[in-house]
């Protein structure tokens, strides 16, 4: 059953990857982030026309362990590995959407000044879904707040 299991899940993995490759462009977010046992990842996700469908869609790619080194260079580096290996063209990314952490924007050499070099024409996007779900839990329960 494993076997199987891993036989499907790299069966699926291509035919995303086909279709990314397939894609007039596409748009990536990312984050890294820590897992129960303390260990950083860099999890991303892509947006493309899926032309057998006809829709935009919206995949998880790919979560990579980024060790200790969380700099903009080491995870430009991690993606730009796997875009390599599995022939993505960095030219077809047009949007690239990180939630703000410091490694990853508005410093010199961050991974969105590393992609722009790749790919000229892509726009960054800041996301605050982050902060917002942050906020949110300190703000607990809606009617202890209006008790009080």
């Amino acid at each position: 059953m494993q076997k199987r299991c891993v036989v499907v899940a790299a069966s699926l993995k291509e035919m995303l990857l086909a279709k990314l490759r397939d894609a007039p462009c596409f748009g990536i977010q990312f984050d890294v982030t820590t897992d129960i046992t303390r260990q950083a990842h860099l999890i991303a996700y892509v947006r493309f026309s899926d032309k057998e469908c006809m829709k935009i869609v919206y995949h998880y790619l790919l979560c990579l362990p980024t060790g200790t080194d969380n700099t903009g260079a080491n995870i430009f580096g991690k993606l730009a590995n796997y875009f390599s290996e599995h022939g993505v063209a960095w030219l077809k990314c047009k949007t690239v959407s990180t939630d703000g952490a410091r490694a990853i924007v508005y410093i010199r050499n961050d991974v969105v000044a590393l992609i722009k070099q790749v790919a000229p024409e892509v726009v960054s996007i800041h996301c605050v879904i982050n902060r917002e779900a942050l906020v949110a839990k300190k703000l607990g329960n809606e009617e202890e707040n209006y008790q009080h």
